[in-house]
């Protein structure tokens, strides 16, 4: 199963069709245009991130037994996935471990022309991928950095560490990841900052229609805005993603804008009705987004 065709979907929604719906006299108490503009730049700015992570999680996934045989081993492999499909796609295994501990770098060329993933984000540069363990064992990290990336036009920059923190090997997988000096720089050369230490589980469940992904309370992120405002954003509780969903499904996350201005989202109990309740610094209301 490939988590990243539901997550992507699911974490890429933010409030942009609520703009219009919360007024008041004060633009400290109503969520403004650059608000939201700001809040849904963050949400695809982070959504590109977190692709990252499933990606490096299939990368490395992806050798076979045989590609640890005979110490040090450089090779090219393929990865079944089609944001690897292209033609001219190159993925380079420098493999240093072994079969029981598999260790090396994976580096992927998605060249210049760009490649066209099944949902026409197109990705461009490299992605370098060094992992130690096997990725669903406790202790296993993989590290990942970009070397001239792009996906959709905005280049991505920065250092991403995904470790295992599952208790041990069981259904529900647990993964501490962490975004030193995040920078996204898009096509007007304008540019945010970000960094981020998230922890999240894949609940898995014998149909794999009823898996969840939770994002746990006290994940959080900082940087700037293509604005140049400071943006703080805290998981105040779980964020609970299912799947067909048009967003979280439960949990509360809380935006805190120059320092001062509170934003507030509550995602609801369980249910799957695109129904979220905003607080603007103490002003509430009940809204429908749309997709």
């Amino acid at each position: 199963m490939k988590r990243n065709n539901w997550f992507t979907k699911v974490a890429s929604v933010t409030l942009m069709a609520s703009v219009a719906l919360i007024s008041s006299c004060n633009d400290d108490e109503r969520l403004t245009m650059k608000d939201t503009q700001d809040i849904t730049e963050e949400t695809l700015t982070d959504t590109y991130f977190q692709d990252l992570d499933d990606m490096a999680g299939v990368a490395v996934n992806a050798p076979s037994d045989t590609d640890y045989n005979g110490g040090r081993k450089s090779t090219t492999i393929t990865i079944q996935d089609d944001r690897f499909g292209c033609a001219g796609v190159v993925v380079t295994l420098d493999a240093t471990g072994t079969i029981d501990n598999p260790q090396g770098t994976i580096t992927v060329d998605f060249g210049t022309l760009g490649c066209t993933d099944l949902r026409g984000n197109i990705r461009k540069g490299q992605l370098i991928f060094t992992y130690h363990g096997k990725r669903f064992l406790p202790g296993s990290t993989v590290v990942t950095t970009t070397n001239n990336y792009y996906v959709n036009g905005v280049k991505l920059e920065g250092t991403r560490t995904s470790t295992n923190v599952t208790n041990s090997s069981t259904d529900a997988p647990k993964f501490n990841v962490v975004l030193e000096n995040g920078k996204a720089t898009f096509d007007d050369n304008t540019t945010a900052t970000r960094d981020s230490d998230i922890t999240w589980s894949w609940i898995r469940e014998a149909n794999p229609t009823q898996d969840q992904l939770v994002i746990e309370s006290g994940s959080w992120a900082e940087g700037t805005t293509r604005n140049g405002r400071d943006y703080e954003v805290s998981v105040l509780e779980d964020l609970i993603y299912k799947r067909g969903c048009f967003m979280a499904v439960d949990g509360v996350k809380k935006y805190i804008i120059d320092g001062a201005k509170e934003i507030v989202i509550n995602y609801g109990d369980g249910d799957c009705d695109q129904s979220v309740m905003v607080t603007v610094n103490g002003v509430t209301r009940n809204l429908t987004v749309g997709q």
